[in-house]
């Protein structure tokens, strides 16, 4: 249960969690005096408090940043949380003096803090009565209401009951004769619908209109006849038809990958299911999930990107109904607290969780099954701030403490835990053969040093790649194309001196955005005009050096002027449903070419995609990062696995100038077992995970001698114990973050030894921080990084 606290000079108050009660007087500490008692029942499970235990000792940090980053906001309070009215609530008198005199405050100044509060009642502990008001409905948190979160709704069209069948559509063709733009929103909604086939859809109010050059008053006219329904409902809400109709049939390969993920989970708590892009891992899921739920389990089904699965949220609501929760960021605090006391208070209210990382951290009672979709995804890495945990592997921590088992699903999985299948440690299921037995596509290898020579390069795009998309376009299919960096251009240079223009609060080169025409630090946010001549030499001969998807997106425009094409990266989807509506429009057909940063890897499933464009290929692979080549070769295939995934298998146009490198032919191949054999005796040789469990620190100040000072102290204390297992201190590839100065060391623990390791660390730290010369100086502890 939650108690208020008061802590520092001021007696500054805090909500804070009972973890245990004892005796014992704490040594060198005073112990502060519990004011109130918040709750009448606990808000925090046994099971939460043992999964959060385990992340601040394995990931290095304190419990109540682990509690600040799983319990929703209300239901952390403090001093300085501010409060403002609900909506709706006036400051009429109601005969209770303290609500009345709080709300007459908001009135004259719109928000308070809890301390303020406390002060205007007159009373020394205000948590209680803000509590009382809040769960009234009367008081909220202020960033409740900036967080404030509507579903998207969606309008469909149907037929309506009287005008289904092939008979009565035809008395319509009759009866709309003599009003041609009508019966051609028919024609046009039963080629969309497949209504007269064996498999109909769903068709979207706008892909209607768009498609069929209708306007809005002649659909409405239609409905007013007695021809269409228009419904609707929120994004991600599956039709009463989708409800009624049966699951599907798993295919001989997905039935043969489910009997093996269910005979390896009699021998082993977790299974890592290796199954191709577009093989139907999803269906295999909902199979495993309907198992649990029918036997009154609780399902955690983890996705890297929330904002990218409204297609799976829709199929597994049409399956298990409205017990499907959902639980992401984007969910305003009071939603996300209502789901988490109604999981307390109701468990068997939400059988099936979906989630990003933070659903982890949810009151399960019986939970039984934990999948992991997409289980390489760097997403699931938490970065800022602490606790830096991954949700892949917390989640294989919560499933051990209910009992649970635990799935891994990826077309691509990581070295780890491909690894961790071979030496027997999890179970391993395969699905090798896409759904309906869908060809892989074919990889095409563009070297853009040679067409350049040959003088087959239009901008940025290889006369191959540029047929190839003009082909598809002709035939109404569509098209990606992945350039993984944002912006117009990485940077500005001087033809003259060779000059870059860098932020004045980090050490790195500006990204150029046209469309604002400003130069933005992509690290500290800060926007700069352009400059109109060199700052080092006066010359104004400055030049745009590099490709962003910005470019990617004006040079495609002027290629194929007649292409619809838009741009996805996290300038485009910045509002609440920036993702939902590009993926809607892209699923409808009202884009041709989508053009992206690594957001269009994940996820994405439309059948009109049949050209896949990889621009760059080589960068993917020049980062200073033993991971570089894992990581790219994972991009690269899951980005080619969004080309063909129905009865055109598609094709893939690789561009770089080392397109011999042994990594792009193992992309070519879609052979993710060569990758794992060319990879695991460099990581070996070398000392890298698996073989070891790396830990990452960064130090920080604004004085650059100071942290090289601290930073060599502290090395040298570590290798008393690790010797040369230390690498550096060294100044990152960005050596200086909103003026101050960094400096990181590498530690690479032994597995055999690794919590003798760890406790050694630790203890080191906490040695070399006590003294008061290293105080000042920052410290970021990432434990297994990525």
């Amino acid at each position: 249960m939650r108690v208020s606290v008061p802590f520092g000079r001021g007696n500054k108050l805090y909500s804070g969690l009972v973890l245990r009660v004892h005796n014992n007087l704490p040594e060198g500490r005073t112990p502060r005096e519990v004011l109130e008692l918040l709750d009448t029942d606990p808000v925090v499970t046994t099971h939460q408090l043992a999964l959060w235990e385990t992340i601040s000792e394995h990931y290095m940090c304190c419990m109540g940043e682990v509690m600040a980053a799983a319990m929703p906001g209300p239901l952390v309070l403090s001093s300085s949380t501010r409060l403002i009215a609900a909506p709706g609530t006036s400051a009429a008198w109601s005969g209770h003096a303290r609500r009345d005199l709080l709300l007459e405050a908001l009135e004259r100044r719109h928000e308070i803090t809890l301390q303020e509060a406390g002060e205007l009642l007159g009373i020394k502990n205000a948590m209680p009565v803000v509590k009382q008001l809040m769960e009234s409905g009367a008081l909220m948190v202020a960033e409740e209401m900036q967080a404030a979160f509507t579903p998207r709704k969606e309008r469909y069209v149907r037929l309506a009951a009287e005008a289904s069948g092939e008979e009565a559509l035809h008395r319509w063709f009759d009866a709309l004769e003599r009003a041609p733009r009508q019966l051609q929103l028919l024609m046009r909604y039963i080629e969309l619908s497949r209504c007269l086939g064996t498999d109909p859809r769903e068709v979207r109010r706008e892909e209607l209109l768009k498609r069929s050059g209708a306007t809005a008053a002649e659909l409405k006219k239609l409905c007013d006849k007695g021809l269409f329904v228009v419904d609707e409902r929120p994004a991600g809400a599956p039709s009463d038809e989708a409800m009624r109709k049966p699951p599907a049939t798993l295919s001989d390969a997905q039935a043969a990958a489910l009997q093996g993920v269910r005979s390896a989970f009699k021998e082993k708590t977790t299974v890592l299911l290796h199954g191709v892009t577009a093989s139907g891992k999803t269906e295999v899921y909902m199979d495993l999930i309907d198992g649990v739920v029918q036997g009154g389990g609780q399902v955690l089904y983890l996705l890297p990107e929330i904002a990218l699965t409204t297609q799976i949220i829709t199929r597994l609501r049409a399956r298990f109904g409205a017990n499907v929760a959902v639980f992401h960021s984007r969910l305003s605090q009071r939603e996300r607290t209502e789901l988490w006391l109604r999981m307390l208070r109701e468990p068997a209210s939400h059988p099936v969780v979906i989630g990003a990382r933070s659903a982890l951290f949810l009151p399960f009672h019986n939970l039984r099954l934990a999948i992991v979709d997409e289980e390489h995804d760097p997403s699931y890495k938490q970065q800022e701030p602490a606790p830096r945990y991954n949700a892949r592997d917390m989640a294989m921590v919560l499933a051990h403490l209910h009992g649970a088992n635990v799935l891994l699903g990826s077309a691509t999985p990581s070295m780890e835990s491909l690894y961790n299948a071979r030496q027997g440690k999890y179970g391993f299921a395969a699905l090798r053969t896409r759904y309906g037995n869908a060809a892989l596509p074919a990889v095409v290898k563009v070297d853009i040093t040679d067409a350049g020579k040959r003088k087959q390069m239009r901008g940025n795009f290889s006369q191959p790649l540029l047929t190839a998309m003009e082909q598809a376009l002709a035939r109404r299919e569509q098209v990606i194309i992945f350039q993984n960096r944002r912006g117009y251009v990485p940077a500005w240079q001087c033809e003259t001196c060779g000059w870059v223009p860098e932020c004045a609060h980090c050490d790195v080169s500006l990204t150029y955005h046209k469309r604002d025409h400003s130069l933005r630090c992509h690290y500290c946010g800060k926007h700069y005009s352009p400059p109109p001549q060199c700052a080092a030499c006066g010359s104004n001969r400055l030049r745009m050096v590099g490709l962003g998807t910005e470019k990617v997106e004006e040079e495609l425009s002027l290629l194929l002027p007649d292409a619809r094409v838009a741009r996805m990266d996290q300038d485009t989807t910045r509002g609440k449903h920036g993702f939902e509506r590009l993926l809607s429009r892209f699923g409808e057909g009202a884009i041709d070419i989508l053009v992206g940063t690594q957001m269009v890897t994940k996820g994405l499933d439309f059948d009109q995609v049949t050209v896949v464009g990889i621009l760059s290929a080589d960068n993917l692979m020049r980062f200073p990062d033993f991971r570089a080549h894992e990581r790219a070769f994972q991009l690269m295939a899951q980005v080619a696995g969004r080309s063909g995934r129905k009865s055109d298998p598609g094709t893939v146009f690789i561009q770089g100038r080392d397109i011999h490198h042994p990594l792009i032919n193992l992309v070519v191949a879609h052979d993710v077992d060569g990758m794992y054999e060319r990879e695991l005796p460099l990581r070996q040789a070398h000392g890298y995970p698996p073989f070891s469990r790396m830990v990452r620190m960064v130090l920080k100040h604004r004085d650059e001698a100071r942290v090289q000072a601290s930073a060599l102290g502290l090395a040298d204390a570590l290798r008393t114990q690790l010797g040369d297992r230390v690498l550096g201190p060294e100044p990152p590839s960005v050596a200086r973050v909103r003026d101050k100065h960094l400096r990181a060391i590498l530690l690479k623990l032994d597995r055999r030894n690794y919590r003798f390791e760890k406790t050694f660390l630790r203890d080191t730290i906490d040695q070399f921080f006590a003294d008061p010369a290293q105080r000042p100086v920052q410290l970021v502890v990432d434990v297994d990084p990525l």
